[in-house]
């Protein structure tokens, strides 16, 4: 549903989890990390608040933005 600009393994489904094509193929569900009182996810080893991810998502399938 989501895609992340940057970082194409990784993506948002409809229900709003988080997952992430592995090297072999495999889609693996990852979860919400906090770290000390802010929320937000891991992607290639580099933590990223929520509000930091929000800019670089965009629509799956959309091409002209």
């Amino acid at each position: 549903m989501w895609d992340i600009n940057g970082y194409p393994d990784y993506f948002f489904d409809n229900k709003g989890r988080f997952y992430r094509f592995t090297s072999r193929g495999d889609v693996k569900l990852l979860s919400r990390t906090v770290k000390r009182y802010t929320q937000g996810y891991t992607l290639k080893s580099r933590f990223f608040s929520l509000a930091q991810l929000r800019p670089l998502l965009k629509r799956h399938g959309r091409s002209d933005e």
